[in-house]
């Protein structure tokens, strides 16, 4: 009676590691890294200014404009295709507070 029990065990174990392995390997199966990513960040210097293109998905979503003797300001694409200026990042980016003094 001990050796149908056993192979009972060892069945039930490997059915367990095929799925493990199965639900893992299966980028449709579960949520995915890809889902929710980071952007991307290209940065174009010149002698006058600095350009930090942010893309998402491989989707352009903002362009930063640092000028050398200006404050900062930000395009970001409108409804029509074209380009909005703003003063503030339209990024959502996660953040916690670790700590506070």
């Amino acid at each position: 009676m001990k050796q149908p029990r056993s192979r009972l065990y060892r069945l039930a174990f490997a059915t367990g590691l095929l799925f493990t392995f199965a639900t893992f390997s299966n980028p449709g199966f579960a949520e995915t890294e890809n889902d929710i990513s980071e952007p991307e960040v290209i940065i174009k210097q010149s002698e006058n200014k600095k350009i930090s293109e942010y893309y998402v998905n491989g989707i352009l979503v903002e362009i930063k404009v640092e000028p050398k003797n200006a404050p900062a300001y930000y395009l970001v694409p409108a409804e029509s295709g074209q380009m909005i200026r703003t003063d503030e990042s339209q990024l959502l980016v996660p953040g916690w507070k670790i700590l506070e003094w």
